[in-house]
């Protein structure tokens, strides 16, 4: 799967053959169709296993619910800094799967989905502790937020020299917790690097 792993960053999916990772890894191509069945079934083992920890921390996000949430997107910026490739992967394969009939289309449909439930969960968490303003759509402002970092996370990983990925995330942090918050507040600059939460 490590293999498949780059190979689809690299080359994307339809660019990938069995042949080639089989080479790579030192087995035979039906060897490596015995363990995952076929392409798409390589192809679903390889997201499902690199999108858990995505997930997970999704989950921690959501139960500390409100703004205390949002506060901690900088070390979201940090795992994934240190993670491009995990990063790269998804781009290319979202981008190959948006047609309905793709083979993980739907894997990704479901993501997305999870994911805006997660952040959907936490801002209402906020909303009723009386931190984040009732009048924000929780959904609305859910697909706003992914959408901010999944451009960013694009800019970077087209020009990484220019983009500085975690301080974009860190910014964007700050601003949308002015954005949200139900009481003005005083925010300043978290510290980033080793001072940060990994």
């Amino acid at each position: 799967m490590d293999v498949a792993h780059t190979l689809f960053a690299r080359s994307g999916y339809r660019g990938t053959g069995m042949t080639e990772v089989a080479a790579q890894v030192g087995i035979t191509e039906p060897g490596l169709l015995y363990h995952f069945g076929t392409k798409e079934g390589l192809l679903r083992a390889v997201v499902e296993r690199r999108d858990e920890l995505s997930q997970s921390f999704a989950r921690e996000l959501a139960a500390l619910g409100g703004l205390a949430a949002i506060r901690e997107m900088p070390a979201l910026a940090h795992r994934n800094s240190r993670q491009p490739d995990l990063i790269k992967l998804f781009a290319v394969l979202l981008a190959e799967n948006l047609d309905p009939e793709s083979p993980a289309h739907d894997f990704f449909v479901t993501r997305y989905r999870r994911l805006r439930a997660s952040i959907t969960d936490l801002i209402r968490a906020g909303q009723q502790r009386g931190e984040i303003r009732a009048e924000v759509d929780p959904h609305l402002k859910a697909i706003e937020i992914l959408g901010t970092l999944d451009g960013i996370a694009s800019q970077w990983l087209l020009d990484p020299e220019v983009v500085d990925f975690v301080s974009c995330i860190e910014s964007y942090g700050r601003t949308l917790e002015r954005d949200l918050a139900a009481e003005p507040t005083d925010i300043t600059p978290r510290p980033s690097g080793e001072d940060a939460r990994p």
